[in-house]
């Protein structure tokens, strides 16, 4: 009976602890929750406030834009003088064009035919290139046939004093 009411108490002690265990997680993710809103209302305050200093800089400056509009109205109204006297600086400019487009055609003429040659020159330029890459290749083979040829060479030397000391040695007996 007492044992029984020891493993009673012992698995209601274990539920109580998971209950809590469960309890203090929840309030984790509450505690979490809770921060994230705040940064949240933090965030929409500054959007609150930057968006109030936007729509009174926008008044300002649309009232500022009143002002100049109506400074423009009587600039324009000054200037309509002065176009006449642009025209005639257009007519001029207009002359200058034609001469400058006169020239772009004279220097894009030169300018083919400087391209004309840069690739004649870079076509032979790669003519010797490959002629160069065939000549080593060529000289490479000669080197390697000669260095075999000179180890034939040493190799028969050998053979030859070889020779040479048994023949000796024949004579000898």
């Amino acid at each position: 009976s007492e044992q029984r009411a020891k493993a009673e108490a012992l698995r209601v002690k274990k539920k109580l602890e998971g209950e809590i265990n469960e309890l203090e997680i929840a309030l984790d993710h509450s505690n979490k929750a809770n921060s994230e809103a705040q940064k949240s209302i933090k965030r929409y305050q500054a959007q609150v406030r930057e968006a109030e200093c936007a729509y009174e800089e926008a008044s300002r400056v649309r009232q500022d834009m009143a002002e100049k509009a109506s400074l423009a109205d009587r600039r324009a109204n000054a200037l309509a003088g002065e176009m006449e006297e642009a025209r005639a600086l257009l007519d001029s400019a207009e002359r200058g064009k034609r001469q400058t487009e006169a020239e772009l055609s004279e220097s894009r003429a030169a300018v083919n035919e400087m391209t004309t040659v840069n690739s004649r020159a870079n076509a032979s330029k790669r003519s010797l290139e490959g002629n160069v890459h065939t000549m080593q290749a060529e000289i490479d083979d000669m080197l390697h046939q000669a260095k075999n040829s000179e180890e034939k060479a040493k190799k028969a030397m050998v053979d030859a004093a070889r020779l040479a000391d048994e023949l000796r040695a024949e004579q000898d007996h």
